[in-house]
């Protein structure tokens, strides 16, 4: 063999040799990249399992400092075992006793101007103490303050709105809207004006089977509901806020639910109707829905009876003032009709019309003597 021949056959066995060990080593690394890729994935799925598990502990440690601080944010453990005491409002408490009632003063004359008076009868008491008077004499309604100082006045003789014949009662209603009600009794009707343009509207004259025969008495609801004393008709009727008749009772007799000539009526914080039936010398109470729950009085001058009562108005703890007229003084009563007290004045003719303000003064309109009679209550604090 010659040279050329013999180095030809040797660079074929090293391209042969180099071929095999390409293709060997080809082998070990696929070989290696699927025990690789094996032993990755078997890491990578140690490590989840460790981070979960890690994550349990940190929940776990997480839910536990959630609850040391809800129980580090409740009250200490004398805080919580001391017993509080709960305050109810007015209404829920116990009233404190009357221990008196005095005369104070006399308030305006007879007269037609400012100030002046003829047969006033109903009253009512706003928030600044100034007190509406029905001037029922002089077709009018005064506003005076509580030291009998004309403000101003408001409507004249006649029929058309904003004028009045006889007024006999008035009331305020702070409820949902300022208003001032007027029962304009010779027109047959009750009139309302709002305290911004003071004009005055009727507040119910379509309803036929609602018409008013001498409304004599206003009283206004917890929720601004306007309750009329339908005097000639021997009922009360309720109107809602927009002026819709939505309850009547009553009809002329000397039953739980009949009437005669009542004149007044006033209601409690609970929705309870006090009707002063004058007629038969009674008060009669019924509940919210209209239904009778009691009745005192029965004529008499015995403390506690009546003869010809007026009119009626409750105090801040629901104590009942009424206008005991033919006995010339005025009763208090609680709520369930205990007799509480009596006061009057040596110069009290014919009380009438009856407001009590928040400080305890009681103002009576005196029908005969043309003025304002003054007292003050005296309780227990």
């Amino acid at each position: 063999m010659s040279n050329k021949q013999h180095s030809f056959s040797n660079l074929r066995c090293n391209a042969a040799k180099r071929a095999c060990t390409k293709s060997e080593f080809r082998e070990k690394v696929a070989k290696c990249t699927k025990v690789g890729k094996f032993q990755s994935v078997r890491k990578f799925q140690r490590l989840t399992l460790r981070t979960l598990r890690t994550l349990e502990h940190f929940t776990d440690y997480l839910c536990l400092l959630l609850l040391v601080l809800c129980l580090s944010c409740t009250l200490p453990e004398a805080e919580v075992v001391q017993p509080v005491e709960i305050l109810f409002s007015n209404r829920e408490r116990e009233a404190p006793p009357i221990f008196g009632i005095r005369y104070i003063e006399t308030l305006g004359r007879t007269g037609h101007g400012a100030g002046e008076f003829r047969t006033p009868l109903g009253l009512a008491i706003d928030e600044a103490d100034r007190i509406y008077v029905a001037d029922a004499g002089n077709n009018r309604v005064q506003v005076v303050d509580n030291a009998g100082n004309f403000i101003l006045e408001f409507g004249s003789r006649g029929w058309r709105t904003g004028e009045f014949d006889h007024p006999t009662d008035i009331a305020l209603s702070f409820q949902r809207r300022y208003r001032l009600y007027v029962a304009d009794t010779g027109n047959n009707r009750v009139q309302y004006c709002n305290f911004v343009d003071r004009i005055f509207y009727p507040l119910s004259e379509s309803v036929e089977d609602i018409l008013l025969d001498r409304p004599k008495g206003i009283g206004i609801g917890r929720n601004g509901e306007v309750y009329v004393v339908d005097t000639g008709n021997h009922r009360w009727v309720e109107f809602n806020v927009t002026g819709v008749p939505v309850v009547a009772r009553g009809s002329f007799g000397n039953g739980s639910e009949q009437f005669w000539d009542p004149t007044d009526l006033g209601v409690d914080a609970h929705g309870n109707v006090y009707i002063v039936d004058t007629g038969n010398h009674l008060i009669k109470k019924y509940d919210f829905s209209g239904n009778p729950i009691n009745m005192w009085g029965g004529e008499g001058d015995a403390l506690g009876q009546l003869r010809e009562p007026k009119c009626i108005a409750l105090d801040e703890w629901n104590y009942l003032y009424v206008t005991d007229s033919g006995n010339r003084r005025i009763q208090v009563f609680a709520p369930d009709g205990r007799s509480i007290t009596e006061f009057s004045a040596p110069t009290l003719q014919e009380p009438v019309g009856i407001a009590v303000s928040k400080t305890g003064r009681v103002f009576v309109s005196d029908a005969e003597a043309n003025d304002i009679k003054v007292f003050q209550v005296f309780r227990k604090k």
